[in-house]
């Protein structure tokens, strides 16, 4: 189905990474491993702290790497030197530039690795923070909020767990409702059959609306039982 469009010209849809057939090459890929949110950081605090750890030990092993084959050069520039004396300039400036080129790989290799974590992470930083949202929404009082992932989100177990829970409180919840408008009727028919002078009827629907009292008293306490 086409978008809409404003001066004949298509309107792409929002997000970082759309995966429209428009989209480069690199967007569509990047969209089809992480999936599209309209926010890089979805928890900077989280992420961040995930990234640098990821970081730490991948700079550690490329600068390991780095240095064993900086080394590698040098011992070998040294036992050339002895018998072409001429090519240190040339073996310098080898070394030299493999140094450069080690760093500048190095370095393009770990921020690589440091949005792949930022990008990775938000696939579990999203679903905390959307079942955090939904656990506010039922703190208010509103038991229709449920947790919708993403098709490649983390903890979609979790999401699963978090709707059964509350589709339960809300099941719970319709019948206490549907208990208080029994008692709500037999209110009516207690005064109604007083008002009539009907006393065996008035001890017969007091009797009733005592035993749905006690029922509804017991069901709440099993709640609190541990």
């Amino acid at each position: 189905m086409r978008m809409a469009t404003a001066g004949n010209r298509p309107v792409r849809p929002s997000g970082i990474f759309p995966a429209s057939r428009d989209a480069g090459f690199a967007q569509r890929i990047l969209s089809g491993r992480f999936g599209r949110r309209r926010r890089v950081l979805v928890d900077a605090r989280y992420q961040l702290k995930t990234a640098h750890y990821g970081v730490t030990g991948m700079a550690f092993l490329v600068g390991l790497m780095g240095l064993i084959l900086h080394q590698a050069g040098a011992r070998s520039s040294r036992e050339i030197l002895p018998a072409a004396p001429f090519l240190e300039g040339s073996l310098r400036s080898m070394n030299l530039t493999l140094f450069s080129l080690l760093l500048f790989w190095g370095m393009l290799f770990i921020a690589v690795v440091f949005v792949f974590w930022v990008l990775e992470s938000r696939r579990s930083a999203g679903p905390i923070l959307n079942v955090r949202r939904r656990m506010e929404e039922i703190r208010s009082g509103s038991l229709s909020a449920r947790v919708i992932l993403r098709r490649h989100d983390h903890f979609p177990h979790l999401a699963e767990s978090f709707n059964a829970m509350a589709g339960a409180l809300r099941a719970r919840t319709e019948g206490d409702l549907a208990t208080l408008g029994r008692l709500s009727s037999q209110v009516s028919d207690l005064l109604r059959e007083e008002a009539l002078g009907n006393r065996e009827g008035v001890r017969r629907i007091a009797a009733s609306l005592r035993e749905s009292l006690e029922d509804t008293r017991r069901r709440k306490a099993d709640l609190l039982e541990p």
